[in-house]
């Protein structure tokens, strides 16, 4: 196979490996420059192989080659079409797939493209894997009823899978997981295999404001899976007002920090006598 950064024929910055989300669509684009000073033919072959739970289940693919073809893609099988570019001219080669809504994580599609001149001179080979797996979307809450939203939309999606579930078959259900941090205000976060059902599941649930377009990579959101410490972002000296037990509302300094028990000793600064107390670290709130 040739390296295309090698040549100037040919621009493919496609990945090798794309994981999406059922019901997406997967956008490539590639293209090609006659680079000789006569008209050439160049025959695009894309070949594909689909493994996937259920057999039935069909891809959806538009192959913008020589002209638009739209697709349905089953099994395994081959497409076809020629270029013709003008001397020292490029043309672009569009494709869109679009993931079976119906899928499963793990159904995959691989895929080989060639591109051939028809005089020999050039070949360009390029498979590239394609793989389902749960992604995570943001839906947008009035601020405040996050946790509310997250439950009835829990209940909504476990309906819905008793709904479609039948003749003794359970089907998974659209929500995989939900996620509410605390941090954040006004945002949920939701893994499923299927991103465009879950607006239409939250349609009508109270303080539900939209789904954000777009998916959530982990990695954005990985840290608050993991609590913070209740003593992360204290100071010896700090100012804070105990939020919890017979000393409710009194302000404070802390004078000791406690990482391993998560508890601060802090001392009273209204009262007669100075008195030390040691509390829990949720039971105060730090001042500005």
């Amino acid at each position: 196979m040739e390296n295309a950064k090698e040549y100037e024929w040919i621009s493919f910055d496609v990945p090798d490996h794309i994981v999406a989300g059922a019901g997406e669509a997967i956008n490539l684009r590639f293209s090609i420059k006659n680079i000789q000073n006569v008209k050439r033919k160049f025959r695009v072959a894309i070949g594909y192989r689909i493994e996937e739970s259920d057999s039935t289940v069909d891809w959806k693919s538009v192959f913008n080659i020589g002209k638009k073809n739209e697709v349905s893609l089953l099994g395994q099988g081959k497409f076809e079409d020629d270029l013709d570019i003008d001397p020292l001219k490029s043309k672009n080669v569009d494709i869109t797939i679009n993931a079976p809504k119906g899928a499963f994580p793990d159904d995959r599609m691989t895929m080989t493209i060639s591109i051939d001149s028809e005089d020999g001179v050039h070949r360009f080979t390029k498979t590239i894997d394609i793989v389902l797996k749960p992604v995570i979307v943001a839906l947008k809450t009035t601020v405040g009823s996050e946790i509310q939203v997250a439950v009835d939309l829990n209940n909504r999606a476990e309906k819905d899978r008793e709904d479609r579930s039948g003749d003794g078959k359970k089907l998974p259900s659209e929500v995989y997981a939900i996620m509410a941090p605390y941090e954040i205000k006004g945002y949920i976060f939701v893994e499923t295999m299927h991103p465009d059902r879950i607006s239409y599941l939250a349609r009508d649930i109270r303080g539900y404001k939209g789904m954000v377009s777009g998916k959530i990579d982990l990695e954005e959101i990985a840290h608050y899976l993991t609590p913070k410490p209740a003593v992360s972002g204290l100071e010896l000296g700090s100012l804070v007002e105990l939020v919890e037990g017979p000393f409710k509302g009194e302000k404070a300094k802390i004078i000791s920090i406690d990482s391993v028990k998560e508890e601060v000793t802090v001392q009273l600064v209204e009262s007669m006598v100075p008195i030390p107390v040691t509390v829990k670290a949720e039971s105060i709130r730090q001042l500005k």
